[in-house]
């Protein structure tokens, strides 16, 4: 393990991978915003891909003395897609790294770099960024909400993390509308926030996947103009549209939500579960089961498989600035609608 340092100080080499996006982007920035200040960053900072750059540039780039600054910065996105010779090429650098350097390493999985976390540590750091599930997603939302002046209820969030699921970046925004939404209240309770996402779940990700699974490109389309161009979702059936600053990551979390509890529907009936029982398994209501079982007719396994993978990609393309999220999003749904290997029932 390497030597611990100060909260200013930076290690040569970090590896940071996982799951969950929001936490690895956290970790990243942090290590920009210490080991670079903003002034400093236009002639210290790069950013790689792994896939796409070779290794001998990062290791030229990354043994380069820093111009007028006690770091380089050098980033290398999506390392788990390097070829394990590249990885190999480059372990010889880390393991004699840069003392003026901070080489970042940002993967969704181990990759290739599985079996070097011991070697790694030795002149650096590997940190594992994975979901966040039942107490630590609530703990994480309730520490987010006292950074606003709020505190969260326990059924609140509870309503939240069934609704939203466990995707940080969307949790973040669902927050701060809510924060602002209460106004000077200090407490959200469970009916501040019930009709904030309710009616988005229900009828437009339910109209859109309806779409999707019958092939109507004109009508998903269609549906997702109005919610991404208007930026105007209704939320309760008693109440005018609600104004939202960007619908995008909500309405891709509830997509890749909507995908997985389809799956679950057809899994669980192939298992002869009654609607009852599949209600308490996925812990929503009878009624939404219906739907959802309505809904599973339309979808095979694997259509359902290409759904949440294109569903991921598209938000890891949106959060990585890969192009205008309303084209993205453009592509995802014809994507969606384009029938894949295997996608009849």
């Amino acid at each position: 393990m390497a030597k611990l340092k100060a909260a200013t100080d930076v290690y040569p080499v970090y590896l940071i991978y996982g799951p969950e996006d929001y936490l690895i982007e956290e970790e990243v920035q942090g290590l920009l915003n210490r080991s670079l200040p903003p002034k400093e960053r236009e002639l210290n900072s790069h950013f790689f891909e792994g896939e796409e750059h070779r290794t001998q540039e990062v290791v030229r780039t990354a043994r380069t003395v820093p111009m007028f600054s006690r770091y380089r910065f050098v980033l290398v996105n999506e390392a788990d897609r390097m070829e394990q010779q590249e990885v190999e090429m480059l372990m010889e650098y880390i393991r004699k790294p840069s003392p003026t350097t901070c080489l970042v390493l940002r993967a969704q999985s181990l990759g290739h770099w599985k079996g070097f976390g011991t070697e790694i540590e030795k002149t650096g750091r590997v940190i594992e960024c994975g979901r966040l599930k039942s107490r630590g997603l609530v703990a994480w939302m309730r520490k987010r909400m006292d950074e606003k002046g709020k505190a969260l209820a326990e059924e609140a969030a509870g309503y939240l993390v069934e609704v939203v699921g466990d995707d940080l970046q969307t949790m973040e925004s669902v927050l701060e509308r809510i924060s602002l939404g209460i106004g000077e209240k200090r407490t959200v309770e469970l009916s501040d926030v019930e009709g904030i996402i309710s009616e988005l779940r229900v009828n437009t990700i339910y109209d859109l996947t309806e779409a999707i699974g019958r092939r109507d490109l004109e009508k998903a389309l269609g549906i997702l103009e109005k919610a991404v161009e208007s930026k105007v979702i209704p939320f309760k059936k008693d109440e005018q549209t609600t104004k939202m600053g960007d619908p995008v990551p909500l309405l891709l979390s509830m997509m890749a939500k909507q995908y997985r509890q389809i799956w679950r529907v057809k899994e669980l009936s192939s298992q002869r579960q009654g609607l009852a029982e599949m209600a308490r398994s996925l812990r929503i209501q009878p009624w939404n089961v219906e739907k959802l079982m309505e809904q599973a007719k339309h979808f095979s396994l694997p259509s359902l498989r290409h759904g949440i993978l294109k569903c991921h990609r598209t938000d890891l393309a949106i959060k990585r600035g890969r192009g205008p999220k309303d084209l993205l999003m453009e592509k995802l749904v014809i994507d969606l609608c384009r029938p894949t290997e295997g996608s009849r029932r």
